[in-house]
């Protein structure tokens, strides 16, 4: 019985992944007029990366990829961070601005990048305590309630995350999610996993 189940599940993978809606995407954006090239990235293949000219601050590119494939633009191939560049492929012409990194005209990317802003929002990010004395004791208690403060941001901000991957479950944006803010997941993932949650098999996942 357990064998006939994987079997299932792995003709219904192979099934979607045939399945999957082709798009030829168009992607016209604006980059600083000291720019010359760009990376295309699709789904983090970085091995296929395309090299994209920019001229006099300008570029277009035209790519064929599955629907909501996740497209990220960089200066380079390393690995994404949660201010990355990154369309989900949706929609059919899409507009990139790479100096305020913002996109247009694509649904799904702008929910990507809300759950992203949610989840950055709810963390320390640069917070600190500023410590004006010469008194080595309040220093220290001041770092140590900064440590701790951190601390307690931290853990609202996997609460966050874990609130994103539930809100955003039916969709492909938590696969994304969980490669930009792998700490913050790690506590819940095991959840989806036992669960065989579809997003899961997303390919980008399989570029991690």
């Amino acid at each position: 019985m357990k064998q006939r189940m994987i079997l299932l599940a792995t003709l219904l993978v192979v099934f979607l992944s045939a399945s999957a809606k082709k798009l030829k995407v168009t992607i016209d954006g604006t980059a600083s007029p000291s720019q010359q090239t760009l990376y295309l990235i699709v789904n983090e293949d970085t091995a296929k990366a395309q090299l994209i000219s920019v001229n006099e601050g300008e570029f277009t590119v035209t790519v064929k990829v599955n629907e909501d494939d996740f497209i990220r633009l960089s200066e380079n191939k390393e690995r994404p961070t949660p201010s990355s560049v990154v369309i989900m492929a949706d929609e059919r012409n899409i507009s990139v601005d790479m100096e305020s990194r913002t996109v247009k005209g694509s649904y799904m990317t702008d929910k990507l990048r809300a759950a992203i802003k949610r989840i950055e929002n709810a963390g320390p990010g640069h917070f600190h305590i500023d410590v004006f004395t010469d008194d080595p004791k309040a220093w220290e208690e001041a770092k140590t309630q900064e440590r701790m403060m951190r601390e307690e941001m931290k853990e609202q901000q996997r609460l966050c995350a874990r609130q994103v991957l539930e809100d955003e479950r039916y969709n492909d944006i938590p696969a994304w999610i969980v490669i930009v803010f792998p700490e913050q997941v790690s506590p819940w993932l095991n959840k989806y996993i036992e669960e065989e949650s579809m997003w899961l098999e997303h390919p980008v996942r399989k570029k991690k």
